[in-house]
């Protein structure tokens, strides 16, 4: 069940709260991000050492509705005291809408952190967020690394409600009066989180919460294992000077299951083709692969790949 208690005992493993903590809370005026806020401002009052403040980012594709989102938000801030800071968008229909917003958000979110010195942002990611999450990379195709669920705490990102479920934070929200704002885009069907959830609700309850819990747990730990033990290969195969990343292609036909490692070290920089780089590795001297976003280059040479960022 949520409470501030159980907020509170989920969040002290992941931050110091004996420490001076300068957090941004991301708050898009649904019930998640109220309820998420609701909770900041409760520890705020109780903790002298917590300050919190609130990003919120408008990108106009619902006329009046995200207007009325803004203002919302900022009336709870004013009555709170609460420090606020908006970011206006200007965007056009394109299928790719949800992916340009997100890095726009998340560039906007990194700019005021850093900026401003503060130390994390919290975002309203719940558990079924992170359930749907495992079901869109396993329809898109993934490996461990995709179905391990989102994580609550990721440098500067924590996501304070990754372990309480949707119904729970709606219950928080009717108990406690809070008023929040319904996205009418999350009835959609024409975005896939949208129809996944929808497949999903009739076989979500308790003992299926519980086990995909566990089953995170589980796979956490062995995706740490599996993580140090791809460190080790990187150590092996790689030397990294210039601004370049050096492969030598003696040491990686050396290595076991090596497709899977190149997958997983290369796909960070958008090398997404694990038969492209295959055939690269034996083609004749000069080849290229660019990445998907055309950011980086892979280049053949005697004994070697050479990595390198496109200026």
């Amino acid at each position: 069940m949520l409470n501030f208690t159980q907020f509170l005992k989920q969040l002290k493993k992941q931050i110091n709260l004996n420490h001076q903590q300068y957090i941004y809370i991301a708050v898009s005026g649904g019930v998640d991000s109220i309820v998420l806020l609701n909770l900041w401002i409760q520890l705020s009052l109780k903790c002298l050492r917590i300050r919190i403040e609130v990003l919120h980012c408008n990108f106009n594709l619902r006329g009046m509705d995200s207007k009325q989102e803004e203002e919302f938000i900022k009336k709870i801030c004013q009555k709170n005291q609460i420090g606020y800071h908006m970011k206006h968008f200007i965007l056009t229909s394109n299928p790719s809408i949800q992916i340009i917003a997100r890095k726009l958000r998340f560039g906007f979110f990194k700019q005021m952190l850093h900026q401003n010195g503060f130390n994390y942002i919290a975002l309203g990611h719940n558990l079924n967020d992170s359930i749907e999450t495992v079901w869109i990379n396993i329809k898109r195709g993934t490996s461990l690394k995709g179905i391990k669920g989102i994580v609550y705490k990721k440098k500067y990102l924590i996501r304070p409600l990754i372990s309480f479920t949707r119904s729970e934070i709606l219950k928080y929200a009717q108990t406690n009066h809070l008023s929040w704002i319904e996205d009418k885009s999350n009835n959609s069907t024409k975005y896939l989180r949208n129809k996944i959830r929808q497949q999903l609700y009739n076989i979500l309850d308790n003992p299926f919460y519980a086990g995909f819990k566990t089953t995170l747990s589980l796979l956490k730990e062995e995706n740490s294992i599996l993580t140090n033990h791809l460190k080790i290969i990187e150590q092996y195969i790689c030397t990294k000077t210039n601004n370049k990343i050096y492969f030598s292609i003696k040491k990686i036909l050396n290595v076991n299951l090596i497709q899977y490692f190149l997958y997983r070290y290369l796909s960070k920089y958008g090398f997404l083709n694990i038969k492209d780089i295959m055939k690269l590795i034996v083609s004749t001297n000069g080849q290229q692969l660019f990445s998907k976003d055309l950011n980086y280059v892979l280049l053949k040479q005697p004994q070697r790949l050479i990595l390198t960022q496109i200026q």
